[in-house]
């Protein structure tokens, strides 16, 4: 690789045609802007000077080292602000990865508190289940994903990933609200035993197995009326009485009419929301500001009377 302050030296021997005038100009002494030149032509490899006489002259390589040392001086430049920019947040890309629901709530804020404090950065979300996500995040595809993982905060495993803890995202029961039991505030699970079922079973089957799992400890067995892809979807079968369904609060969204949403008396479990990243890149500026800025939107998430 040229060595920049050699490529200096070296042009400015040819531009002021001797070492003396040089070394002048330079504040260096005639021998340093010797031994200069003989580094650089150890780097390139080839001879950049000839002895005429008591001076020197440029060989033909050393004419065109010297004619385009600037622009090597002006990429070097620039590339090293261009890294500077990228060390201090003022430019760069974060690809993150999130499941539906996290892209719908935490995300959108993230995004607008990220390009507050960071505007050169540029973000581009993408949706994907848990697996997928964190198979482009192992191969480099992206730099972060938001996943649902099943163990709390102080439980995350050690492996080849960081990750930091954003929320712990609880259950609630959602009921039509002409519902004999829409009135109450607490649920017991018990009394929806009759009640008709709706499951929002996407590529990821855990709040059909959650469902499933909770009203079982509860006595029963759920009747399965009717499956949706999305939460917005099975709160539409809600507002129209088919049935009640199990939902966790971040995938509730804009609240639809004629639908409530209710505690229960012995939730399940919440669902535990992790942002993961690579270690070699968690202290990248875009990566840093990503995380803070999603942290931020997990503590400032508002559900009012969902709570």
């Amino acid at each position: 690789m040229l060595n920049p302050r050699l490529l200096v030296v070296h042009r400015a021997v040819v531009e002021d045609g001797t070492l003396t005038a040089a070394a002048g100009i330079l504040g260096y002494t005639v021998s340093a802007v010797s031994q200069q030149l003989a580094a650089l032509e150890r780097d390139v490899g080839q001879p950049l000077w000839e002895r005429v006489g008591r001076g020197v002259r440029p060989t033909p390589a050393g004419l065109l080292l010297a004619e385009r040392s600037q622009r090597i001086l002006d990429a070097i430049e620039k590339t090293e602000a261009e890294l500077a920019d990228l060390r201090l947040g003022r430019r760069g890309r974060v690809r993150v990865v999130s499941f539906h629901s996290a892209g719908q709530s935490l995300l959108p804020s993230a995004i607008a508190t990220l390009y507050e404090s960071m505007p050169g950065i540029t973000l581009l979300p993408v949706v994907d289940e848990a697996e997928g996500a964190l198979r482009r995040l192992r191969a480099g595809e992206v730099e972060a994903v938001i996943v649902v993982e099943p163990y709390g905060r102080d439980e995350a495993p050690s492996d080849d990933l960081h990750r930091t803890h954003l929320l712990d995202d609880e259950y609630r029961i959602l009921l039509p609200d002409r519902h004999p039991l829409a009135r109450r505030r607490i649920i017991n699970l018990a009394d929806l035993a009759d009640s008709g079922w709706i499951v929002a079973a996407g590529p990821s089957n855990y709040v059909r197995d959650t469902t499933v799992a909770v009203a079982r400890r509860a006595g029963f067995t759920p009747r399965f009326v009717a499956e949706a892809d999305e939460f917005s979807t099975a709160q539409g079968y809600v507002s129209v009485g088919l049935g009640v369904c199990l939902a966790p609060m971040l995938a509730l969204g804009a609240l639809q009419r004629h639908v409530v949403v209710r505690r229960l008396r012995n939730p399940p479990d919440p669902r535990h929301i992790w942002v993961i990243t690579r270690p070699a890149i968690v202290e990248q500026a875009p990566v840093r500001g990503l995380i803070a800025a999603l942290r931020t939107a997990a503590r400032s998430t508002d559900t009012g009377d969902l709570a």
